[in-house]
C-alpha cells in the first residue's frame, strides 16, 4: 500500500476516477487542488485538501514542510496539456529531490510541443512514471533526454464518467422543438461543427459534401463567428453540389437535443477532424449514452483503444486514406452494427481494468528501484 498525492489544477473526471480506483485497491490517496473546489462525491477514504489560490512559487514552498512531512511515496501530477504553473514546478522539483518519493506525471494533451522552452519537456524528462492518452502521443518522448533508464511509460486516457455527464431531460425550448420537427421523416448524419472558416478547398468540407450527397447533414455546433459573406458563400457552394436543402447548422443546443439528434441519426461522424483526447472522450459519452452509430478514423479511435471494434461497434476510416474509406463506406446500403457498447461495459472495462493495472504495475517498479 502506497502513500500517493495526486496533483491537478481541478477536479475533474480523470483524477477523480484515478482517486478511486487508487483507493479501491488500498492505497492511502490525497487529491490535492485548487481553493474552493469540491469533491464530486463522497470521499470514501480520499483525503481532499482544496489549497492553491494561484498556484504560486510561495504557496509551493509553504506547502511542502506539511506535504512531505505526510512522507509520500508517489506525487503525481495530472496535467490537462503541456503547460505548467509554478507551484507544479516546486512540488514536481522537491518531489526529485525527494530521494524515497517517484514523480510520475500524467499529460493527456500535446498542444503546444515539447521544445526545449516549454518547461513541461523537463518535467517528463525528470519524471520517474511518464503516461500519455495515446500510443501516438507516448511517441513523442522520442528525441528527449530522459534521466532514468528505468523510466516507466504507459497509456492513461481521460476517464470516461457517465456520471458527471448525466443531464436531466427537460422540455425543449421552441427552436429547438422546431429544428427536431423538420428533422422528423429524414435521415441525417451528425458532424461536430468546429470550422474557423469557409474554406472549399479543405478536405473536410469535401468530405462533408460528399455526407451529405447520401444523407442530410446535422453540423453540431455554430458559424455565428462567420461572415456573412462567407455564409452566403457556403450556402451557395452546398446548392451548387446539389446540397442546398441538406444542411442544417444547430447553433448552441441543450444537452437533451444533443442526446436525441444522436440517437435518431443514420450516423455520427467525427472521422477527419481534430479533436483533444479530452474532447474526444466527451464525443465518446454522448455517443455511447444516445447508442448512435459512431464513425472515426485510425488516429482517434487510439484514445480508449481498447473499446473499440471496426465493424463491429463502430466504422473506423484510415486516416491516410480517409476519402477512399468513406467513399466505400457511403456505398452501403445500411450503416447499422451488429452491436452497440453501453455505458456499464465502457466505463467498467475502462480506467479500473486495464489502464489501472498498467498504472499499478509502473508504481509497484518505480517504487522497487527507489528503495
Amino acid at each position: 500500500m502506497a502513500k500517493i498525492i495526486l496533483v491537478s489544477t481541478k477536479t475533474q473526471s480523470t483524477v477523480w476516477q484515478l482517486a478511486q480506483a487508487l483507493r479501491a485497491q488500498q492505497h492511502e490517496v490525497t487529491v490535492l487542488t485548487s481553493y474552493g473546489d469540491l469533491p464530486p462525491e463522497n470521499t470514501n477514504g480520499i483525503e481532499f485538501m482544496a489549497y492553491f489560490k494561484k498556484w504560486s512559487v510561495l504557496e509551493g514552498l509553504k506547502i511542502i514542510p506539511g506535504l512531505f512531512g505526510m512522507q509520500p511515496h508517489i506525487l503525481h501530477l495530472v496535467l490537462d496539456d503541456d503547460r505548467m504553473n509554478a507551484a507544479q514546478v516546486i512540488l514536481s522539483t522537491f518531489a526529485k529531490s525527494h530521494p524515497n518519493c517517484v514523480l510520475t506525471t500524467s499529460l493527456l494533451h500535446i498542444k503546444r510541443g515539447l521544445k526545449k522552452t516549454n518547461p513541461v519537456r523537463y518535467l517528463v524528462e525528470e519524471s520517474d512514471i511518464i503516461t500519455f492518452p495515446t500510443v501516438e502521443s507516448l511517441a513523442q518522448l522520442r528525441g528527449l533526454n530522459v534521466r532514468s533508464s528505468q523510466q516507466g511509460r504507459g497509456i492513461l486516457p481521460p476517464a470516461l464518467d457517465f456520471k458527471s455527464n448525466q443531464h436531466q431531460l427537460g422540455e425543449l425550448e421552441e427552436a429547438e422543438a422546431s429544428l427536431l420537427h423538420n428533422l422528423q421523416n429524414q435521415e441525417y448524419f451528425v458532424l461536430p461543427f468546429r470550422e474557423g472558416r469557409f474554406n472549399p478547398h479543405s478536405d473536410r468540407f469535401e468530405r462533408l459534401r460528399m455526407l451529405a450527397l447520401r444523407h442530410k447533414v446535422v453540423l453540431w455546433g455554430t458559424y455565428s463567428h462567420w461572415s456573412l459573406r462567407e455564409r452566403k458563400q457556403f450556402a451557395n457552394w452546398m446548392e451548387k453540389n446539389g446540397c442546398g436543402d441538406r444542411w442544417v447548422v444547430t447553433g448552441a443546443i441543450s444537452p437533451q437535443l444533443s442526446k436525441k439528434l444522436l440517437t435518431d441519426s443514420v450516423a455520427f461522424v467525427m472521422a477527419g477532424q481534430q479533436f483533444t483526447p479530452v474532447e474526444m472522450t466527451e464525443y465518446f459519452m454522448r455517443a455511447i449514452q444516445a447508442h448512435a452509430t459512431l464513425i472515426l478514423d485510425s488516429k482517434q479511435n487510439s484514445v480508449h483503444a481498447d473499446l473499440w471494434k471496426n465493424g463491429v461497434n463502430c466504422w473506423v476510416l484510415n486516416y491516410h486514406s480517409i476519402h477512399k474509406d468513406l467513399y466505400k463506406l457511403l456505398s452501403r446500403s445500411s450503416f447499422k452494427l451488429p452491436e452497440t457498447l453501453s455505458e456499464d461495459w465502457a466505463q467498467n472495462s475502462h480506467i479500473t481494468d486495464s489502464s489501472m493495472n498498467e498504472l499499478n504495475r509502473l508504481y509497484n517498479r518505480a517504487l522497487a528501484s527507489a528503495r
